[in-house]
């Protein structure tokens, strides 16, 4: 037997074939090899239940022992804890049910509830549903979320120490981070020596010489979780007796996950940016004064490395003076509005969430609406565009801040009053508008364009936007954990109110500044994130990324066929709504065609 404790840390899901080699050589894979248990620890979010069913997969094991589940309420404000069997692996990494307002828990069968009363741990119930699964066959025993308040049954506590010794299988303990366990006897009603008793017996269990400690980092959204999580409330599964007899050939088989390791995801980001780049090159290209590629090349060759090259001077006032502030505005409004949404769409776990969802373009709208009846310049729309567009989202928290209970949803509904009213408001000024004049003025501004693009607009709006979209980049592992679950982001740090507001408020800024000088496009930043998270899946440190590059391409694609399509050229609204809603059909028909599946 060890004499010492060796442990371990992995970056997940990074090293995920690393670790699954390091936990079969603890295994003993080998013939004649040592078998030594596994305690493995990391904090809330880190991919600990995910790891295990993939290596579940990996090793084509039949597992025993239990995995927990959590069910949460509509406002996750209620929550209750029950076991399920090792095999019965439910698809998501983070074994949690939600269940829509109405439906209730099987608190029957729930060992432990925490509400706005506290938590509630049931000693006998746990131990009653958790023995049995110990006992059944399997070639791998796995322990879920160990080292909580079941280490005061005395006789669960010595069967685990029976299990440490006995090396006739594998055994795999999931192990509660000291940090959470240390939050959650904090809040506990327990006296003091049983908080004792269990600080006590967790230091035994971890010291235990046969153990093998394992720690997974870099938490947050795994990818490989990412891949099989859907939108929506899941339904909550079928739950076996405790009693019910579970043989090998009764274990459900569940498909391999296609794992993306770090090479695969540069190559995709390798691939985007060169796309993103062609992009740029065409539209360079694209216009009624054609300019080819080699030319442009060599043009901006020439001004960055003044290699006195002469060129003439209508190709330097189309190139400088028209296309670069077009395309560069193409660039900031595109992937402003794309990371915008996605934000939205991470912050509220909504998929239909939008950058106007808080009504920040109907706000906007109305101030370029109501610069333009005024008669103010071109400067002037832009101000009041934007002021207008930030006045709106003031307005929603204002009125959200007088909600106290499910403050998510009064934010949505508090967002489409107000974008209601600016609504209303735009009609109004519509309908006392010049109609020879300011009424089409104001319509065409409405269905956005770049082509107002001029170098003042990029001063006012570059810092903005950039400024807002590093700071969404800087929390997108924050979102992460905000989407794991309240709980789940509390546990591990995370302010969870103070990082909605922080992302809320940057998203909005990129919004109402993006639209102040663009002009209403719509769809973008409803249909570029699903792209996204279709080629890099749903771990916001890639997806964000690549939304904002998806998005910038797109736009500025979009506006190449735009300027070419007519000599005026056709607003971007047209188009965009042209492209995104047969997409975002497709997605819809696209994800029905999955649940029916399940």
């Amino acid at each position: 037997m060890a004499t010492m404790v060796e442990s371990a840390s992995f970056a997940y899901p990074a090293d995920e074939g690393q670790i699954f080699r390091f936990v079969r050589s603890c295994f003993g894979e080998k013939e004649g090899a040592e078998r030594r248990p596994i305690l493995l620890t990391g904090a809330i979010g880190s991919g600990k239940s995910t790891f295990v069913q993939h290596l579940i997969d990996d090793m084509g094991a039949v597992p025993a022992g239990y995995m927990t589940i959590r069910h949460i309420d509509a406002d996750e404000r209620r929550q209750c804890f029950t076991h399920v069997p090792a095999a019965n692996q439910r698809g998501t990494g983070f074994l949690t049910v939600r269940h829509p307002e109405g439906d209730s828990f099987p608190e029957d069968q729930c060992f432990l509830i925490a509400d706005s009363q506290g938590r509630r741990f049931d000693l006998d119930r746990f131990q009653g549903s958790v023995l049995p699964l110990i006992d059944r066959p399997g070639t791998l025993l796995v322990l879920d979320e160990l080292g909580g308040d079941e280490l005061l049954i005395d006789d669960f506590y010595r069967k685990i120490l029976q299990l440490l010794e006995d090396r006739s299988r594998p055994v795999l303990l999931v192990w509660k981070h000291d940090a959470s366990f240390e939050r959650s006897v904090g809040r506990s009603s327990l006296p003091e020596a049983d908080k004792a008793l269990l600080r006590e017996r967790r230091l035994a269990i971890a010291s235990h010489p046969a153990l093998v400690q394992v720690e997974l980092v870099n938490g947050g959204q795994t990818l490989a979780h990412a891949r099989r999580t859907r939108w929506g409330s899941a339904a909550s599964p079928a739950l076996p007796s405790a009693g019910e007899e579970v043989t090998p050939a009764q274990v459900e088989a569940v498909p391999a996950l296609a794992r993306d390791p770090g090479r695969r995801l540069s190559l995709r980001f390798g691939v985007l940016l060169i796309l993103l780049l062609t992009v740029i090159t065409v539209s360079f290209a694209v216009g009624w004064y054609g300019i080819s590629p080699g030319t442009i090349l060599r043009f901006f060759w020439s001004q960055l490395f003044r290699t006195g090259e002469s060129f003439a001077t209508e190709i330097h006032t189309v190139l400088v003076n028209v296309r670069l502030p077009r395309i560069v505005l193409g660039l900031l409004v595109g992937s402003g509005l794309s990371v915008a949404g996605h934000t939205f769409q991470g912050v509220f776990q909504n998929p239909m969430a939008s950058p106007d969802i808080l009504g920040a373009s109907s706000g906007a709208g109305f101030g370029a609406a109501l610069a333009i009846l005024w008669g103010l310049p071109s400067t002037g729309i832009t101000v009041f565009s934007f002021f207008f567009g930030l006045l709106s989202i003031a307005l929603v928290l204002l009125l959200t801040s007088l909600v106290r209970a499910q403050r998510v949803l009064a934010l949505i509904l508090t967002g489409i009053v107000v974008g209601s009213l600016f609504s209303a408001g735009l009609s109004f000024i519509k309908l006392v508008a010049d109609p020879h004049d300011q009424l089409p003025a104001i319509t065409y501004w409405l269905m956005g364009s770049l082509n107002s693009a001029q170098m003042k607009q990029l001063a006012f709006a570059g810092p903005l936007i950039l400024g807002g979209l590093l700071l969404i980049f800087l929390l997108r592992w924050q979102l992460n954990v905000l989407m794991a679950g309240e709980e789940a982001a509390q546990a591990m740090g995370v302010r969870t109110r103070l990082l909605r507001v922080i992302l809320i408020l940057a998203a909005t800024l990129v919004t109402a500044t993006a639209v102040s000088v663009s002009g209403v496009i719509g769809w973008v930043g409803l249909v570029v994130p699903h792209m996204a998270r279709m080629i890099m899946g749903t771990d916001n440190r890639y997806s964000l990324p690549a939304s904002a590059l998806l998005g910038s391409g797109f736009l500025i694609l979009v506006d190449d066929v735009a300027r070419r399509a007519t000599t005026s050229g056709i607003p971007l609204g047209i188009l965009t709504a042209f492209i995104g809603a047969p997409f975002f059909i497709y997605l819809i028909l696209r994800q029905g065609r999955k649940e029916g599946a399940v």
